[in-house]
Order: C-alpha cells, then structure tokens, then sequence
C-alpha cells in the first residue's frame, strides 16, 4: 500500500500564491517588535495550537483580502505572506522537534487509550442491560457514558461508569443481574486498573512533551507570529467599524486569554520598556 502524503498545510499553499516579501520589509515587519516581546508571548502558549489558529485565520484573511473593498483593509497581501511564511517557519521547527521518548511515551499513551476504549465498551453494553424500563438508572448512564475521543473524556467515562456499576451492585436484585452479566468485582477491579494505567500513561507522554520543550528560537518564531496575528485581528476588526464587509476573527480557546484587551495594554508597557 502506498504511504499517505502528509496534508500541505494553508500558509505553505498560500505562501506560494501570496506577494513575495522583499528583504527589506521583512526587517520592517520584524522591527515592530523586539525579541524580548515576542519571547515573552511565545513561552505562554503551545506552539501546534498558534500553528493551528495561524492555518484557520490565513484562509479567511486570505479570501477577506482578495476582495474588491479590501484595499481599505489596514492590513496588506503582502503582510498576509509575512504572516505565511513565519507559520511555516514554526511548522518546521515542531516537525522536528518530536524525540524517540516523546514518540514512545505517545505510543503508549496511545495503546492504553485503545485498551480503555475496549473496556468502557465493554462495561457499557453489560450495564445497558441493567436499564430496563428504569428511567432514573438510564439518565445516570447517559451521563456517566458522555464522551469517548479524548484521552480525559475516556476516563471521566470509565470512572463514571464504575462508580455506577458500584452503586448498582449495592442494590440486592441487580447484583444479582449484574453478577450474571459477568459485572462482578473482578470487572469493577479491571475498570479502576485500566483508568489509573490511561491516567498515568497521559501523564507520562505530558511530561516528555514539556521535558523537551520549544527552544529558545522555536519562542520567539512562535511569539512574532502571535504579534502578527493579533495585530492582523486588530486590522479586520478596524475595517468592520468602518462599515466593510469583512469577516470576523475567532480565537481558539487556548489562545483566548492572550488576544485580549489587557494584554495589549501590557504590550503597550512592554514597547516603552523593551
């Protein structure tokens, strides 16, 4: 079988249809802010999730510039290439940035994951049939089933559904179903082993990732280009006061609190002192 490509990412097929930017403005892009400041802003975040936000904001500034209002934007084309070539610049530095323990620690992160998968799926058809026509008990399983993609969604579930089947076995005629089902101590034993292993492999596979964190040059690539965006959202949303038609840019969760109000108040701060 042949081996799937790997997905080009937006900033690199953008990059190609962007503006190309000349020497001297991108010394005058990188002027408008010191190392220090960027630094400051790429230590507070995750690099895939700026890569990931930088991605999704290139494709609608990309078409919010290409329209035939969009020379009243503040923001230009060939900007919009300086922001491209900087979320390719930070691309390259995570791809090979994934060491042999942080890839193993994955990996077994990974099969633990898989072996949960197995066994909440396997609690949750036995414990259906522990329902019956009993609405409160099959509201209670509703709830503690919620969510099955995450490494954290799995063992809220798996403790949840424990902790149910627990509680179930308290009362004497379902423990007496429950036991038939094969939903006895032994199961209840394996379900808290194979939380604690899920847990504990996450854990392991977190702490490698932040053992080899981004390096000092990997900041500040990832702070310039937090800056960039931000000052890109900054741009679109001066436009839309003005009365174009210009899209909205939304902020990932993760990156909520740093693209703030407050936050440019403190950048201010930092341009007198930096």
């Amino acid at each position: 079988m042949a081996r799937k490509e790997k997905a080009v990412s937006a900033a690199r097929r953008l990059l190609k249809q962007l503006p190309k930017v000349t020497a001297l403005m991108q010394e005058a892009y990188t002027s408008l802010w010191t190392d220090a400041q960027c630094d400051a802003w790429g230590r507070r975040t995750k690099a895939t999730d700026v890569v990931a936000q930088a991605n999704d904001w290139l494709l609608i500034a990309s078409r919010a510039l290409s329209t035939d209002g969009a020379s009243d934007v503040p923001y230009s084309r060939q900007r919009l290439a300086w922001v491209a070539s900087l979320t390719v610049q930070l691309e390259d530095a995570l791809a090979g940035r994934v060491t042999d323990e942080i890839a193993e620690a994955r990996r077994a992160r990974d099969a633990q994951l898989a072996r949960a998968r197995q066994v909440r799926a396997r609690l949750m058809s036995r414990l259906v049939l522990l329902v019956g026509g009993n609405e409160a008990r099959a509201a209670a399983l509703a709830i503690a089933n919620k969510g099955s993609r995450s490494v954290d969604e799995v063992h809220r579930s798996l403790v949840a559904l424990g902790g149910l089947l627990g509680t179930w076995r308290g009362e004497g005629r379902l423990r007496l179903l429950a036991d038939e089902l094969g939903l006895d101590e032994g199961l209840l034993g394996l379900v808290q082993e194979t939380a604690d292993a899920l847990k504990d492999a996450a854990l392991q596979a977190g702490s490698a990732g932040r053992s080899h964190g981004d390096e000092p040059a990997t900041n500040r690539v990832e702070g310039r280009l937090l800056r960039e965006l931000r000052a890109l959202q900054l741009a679109l949303s001066a436009a839309h006061d003005e009365g174009l038609v210009v899209p909205t840019l939304k902020v990932r969760g993760p990156l909520k609190s740093l693209f703030s109000s407050r936050n440019d108040a403190r950048a201010e701060r930092e341009a007198k002192t930096g």
